[in-house]
């Protein structure tokens, strides 16, 4: 035995150590982002006048003020994002976390439409309704507690279904190329 032994194996350790906390550092980047996309999305889906009894005095500067500053993030956030995920060399993990904020951003879009077009619904009355709704479609759930009556609402419902069906086939898809031996990075 020399004495070099010792501190070849303590280096070994010390760079698997160094390499772990990297992945951690990594995966924590990689989940940040999605979060931070989605509290500004909700955030401007608060903000947002979506009728025009919601633009009167001074809630008009807020609303208008916050929402501007979220937009703006959020679109600099879901560009990296986007940009981020179409890179090949991404993992697995870090194109689930673009599908999240995709998700997110959705079920956004959809309650956003689901609030302008209220008296369309049966039970939906405010923006949670609304954000409730688009998620028990996104899930499949359909408690039945709020229903679109309209011809316009059903025709948007069966828009966002389609579109739901896409998210989830890209889920599964994600999921079955991270536990395929010889397909995940």
């Amino acid at each position: 035995m020399t004495g070099t032994e010792p501190d070849a194996r303590s280096r070994s350790r010390a760079d698997q150590l160094a390499r772990r906390r990297a992945r951690r550092r990594q995966a924590a980047r990689t989940w940040a982002r999605p979060a931070v996309a989605a509290i500004l999305i909700m955030t401007a889906y608060f903000l947002l006048p979506l009728r025009l009894a919601e633009l009167a005095g001074e809630q008009f500067l807020l609303r208008g003020s916050g929402l501007l500053v979220c937009l703006g993030a959020l679109t600099w956030l879901v560009g990296r994002q986007v940009r981020r995920a179409l890179d090949p060399g991404r993992r697995v993990g870090e194109r689930l976390a673009m599908l999240v904020t995709l998700v997110v951003v959705v079920v956004t879009v959809f309650a956003v439409i689901y609030v302008t077009i209220a008296e369309q619904f049966a039970g939906l009355e405010t923006r949670m309704d609304a954000l409730y709704f688009s998620v028990t479609t996104l899930t499949t759930v359909g408690y039945g507690d709020i229903a679109a009556k309209g011809q316009v609402a059903r025709a948007i419902v069966t828009v966002q279904m389609m579109f739901d069906l896409i998210i989830v086939t890209s889920a599964i898809s994600l999921v079955i190329s991270a536990v395929t031996p010889g397909r995940a990075r």
